[in-house]
């Protein structure tokens, strides 16, 4: 599903939904008042690696900070659960793809959107969880206005 919806918008992403429905596919068992009231889908569920049962994407609780800087406040949110989950899941790949051939591990991440989806902030909630006795980050932003002589 995530294969061929990953990039859709939320309207494409119901239209999907409802293709696979009329296929008869195995979805998570979503109310018709969530689907038309809070639009769920089977984007907003990931199947439970143990359970193998759909589970709902949440966010993890919120606990503020002893500090609070209004501009530097990051709230998690399903979206950036999931999100945080994939960079997760391609972060923790080996780093030997492949003994015999001597491949090293591709583990980028690319996070694409338009302004104020929250890319930003999803690498900071992610990066907010290294050990920093064994990693480092820095930041570097780019945007529309990045131009070589301006960086």
């Amino acid at each position: 599903m995530w294969s061929m919806g990953g990039l859709f918008e939320a309207e494409d992403r119901e239209k999907l939904h409802k293709y696979f429905e009329s296929r008869s596919a195995p979805l998570p068992p979503i109310t018709a008042q969530k689907m038309s009231v809070d639009k769920e889908t089977c984007f907003d569920y990931y199947v439970d690696e143990k359970t193998k049962q759909w589970k709902l994407w949440e966010a993890e609780a919120w606990v503020p900070p002893k500090k609070i800087a209004f501009s530097q406040l990051l709230i998690p949110t399903g979206d950036s659960t999931r999100a945080e989950y994939i960079i997760s899941n391609i972060a923790g790949l080996p780093i030997m793809r492949h003994l015999k051939r001597n491949e090293i591990s591709q583990r980028n991440t690319l996070l694409i959107g338009g302004p104020g989806t929250a890319k930003t902030s999803g690498v900071l909630m992610f990066a907010n969880k290294f050990n920093m006795d064994e990693m480092s980050f820095k930041r570097i932003n780019f945007s529309s206005a990045t131009t070589p002589q301006n960086f």
